[in-house]
């Protein structure tokens, strides 16, 4: 009787213990969630300032190097420094750390003017149209009349007058109901929401060059002053992950790199077969909104679309807009699954599976970072499930 009394105890202390751990596990997760959730818009800044510094890294690295730049900043130093007396004067070597230091602020200087010099590059054509629409103002405002004209007419024809009513009834109640007093109200508050969004976001854009700039340099003490907080015996395996991580951030913006180079040829040329005028400046812009996650080659598109239409005529417009339309579908559910499930070794279907897992739960920036976020799951997953099984096999 004692006997089936202790093994029951035992038993019940076993199921409770369970029960507790599970519960601390939910917990665990949920608090993840919640706090992922709350810190999204910091995580974001700090995984662009992370891919910002993969792309400094490599650029300031080979420049810091090279031979040219040693000796040119070593000369500078020594220019710089001619006045000191010679017993206070300073080693006139300059060391690897400073010249990869000064290569990272030329790099993020070189990044910010051929930004702005792109910008006004890529704006030219609009500037042009647009100057152009303002001359011939009238002519174009005929043209909207008469398509304005012919979709009402469509519409009048082909939509039933069921399904016309229930259009302008989901229109008029989006609109407050169609009082003037609501519109202006709701107006006022999104215009309100959007402005502190926008100051929030500016901050977030002011920091992330800075970020990016102490990525690109101090990452290597910041790694060890993380990995100095944690206990001895887990340090080597922190420093495998983030080996790990680093490798597949990496091989990502490669990977983005070569599909932002893959579309803007694509677009220059397509562009340039169907007769539109300026095919390299907007394959270019192409190319640099592909960069953008999830929506660049849409905003990338539009532009271009309506470029297309101010210039050349609707049908034009229609054409350039099946083009994209077509270009975007096999770029996103042929080419980016297979190169990068090639680059993260990851099966194109695992890439367009977690595409939609991410962004039903972060939204277009959970899309972006799917694909580099279930490799690293992926990589935990084979570390410490399936070594700690196949590790508890042999041992049995």
């Amino acid at each position: 009787m004692t006997e089936t009394k202790s093994t029951a105890e035992a038993w019940m202390g076993a199921t409770l213990r369970l029960i507790v751990r599970l519960a601390v596990y939910v917990g665990l997760i949920l608090g993840g969630f919640y706090l992922i959730g709350r810190l999204r818009s910091l995580i974001a800044t700090l995984f662009l300032a992370t891919i910002f510094a993969y792309i400094i890294r490599p650029i300031a690295g080979w420049l810091a190097r090279g031979r040219t730049f040693r000796a040119l900043h070593e000369g500078l130093w020594r220019a710089m420094i001619l006045p000191v007396p010679r017993r206070w004067r300073p080693t006139p070597i300059v060391s690897m750390k400073v010249r990869r230091v000064v290569a990272s602020l030329y790099v993020l200087a070189l990044l910010f003017v051929g930004g702005w010099y792109s910008v006004k590059f890529l704006v030219s054509p609009f500037t042009a149209e647009i100057q152009n629409v303002q001359e011939n103002w009238e002519a174009y405002r005929e043209k909207f009349e008469d398509l304005e004209d012919s979709l009402s007419s469509w519409y009048r024809e082909h939509v039933k007058p069921t399904y016309r009513r229930w259009l302008e009834h989901q229109f008029s109640a989006s609109n407050g109901g169609g009082s003037v007093q609501n519109s202006a109200t709701s107006w006022l508050g999104f215009g309100i929401r959007r402005t502190g969004e926008l100051a929030r976001h500016i901050v977030e854009i002011v920091l992330l060059p800075v970020l990016a700039f102490y990525f690109a340099v101090e990452s290597r003490q910041l790694k060890h002053e993380f990995v100095g907080m944690l206990p001895k015996r887990r340090r080597r395996e922190v420093l495998r992950m983030i080996f790990e991580f680093n490798q597949i951030m990496f091989s990502f913006v490669v990977c983005q790199a070569i599909l932002c180079l893959i579309a803007g040829i694509v677009v220059g040329v397509g562009l340039a077969l169907i007769g539109m005028p300026y095919p390299v400046t907007l394959g270019i812009l192409a190319g640099l909104t592909r960069a953008i996650p999830i929506i660049g080659p849409i905003i990338g598109g539009i532009p271009i679309v309506l470029l297309a239409w101010i210039s050349q005529g609707f049908g034009m417009a229609v054409g350039v807009l099946t083009f994209f339309s077509i270009l975007h579908f096999i770029e996103s559910k042929f080419i980016m699954p297979l190169m990068v499930g090639d680059r993260l070794r990851l099966h194109p279907v695992v890439i367009i599976v977690v595409l939609l897992i991410g962004q039903e739960f972060a939204g277009l920036l959970g899309m972006f970072f799917a694909a580099p976020v279930a490799a690293l799951v992926r990589v935990m997953f084979r570390r410490y499930w399936l070594h700690r099984r196949t590790s508890g096999e042999h041992a049995t």
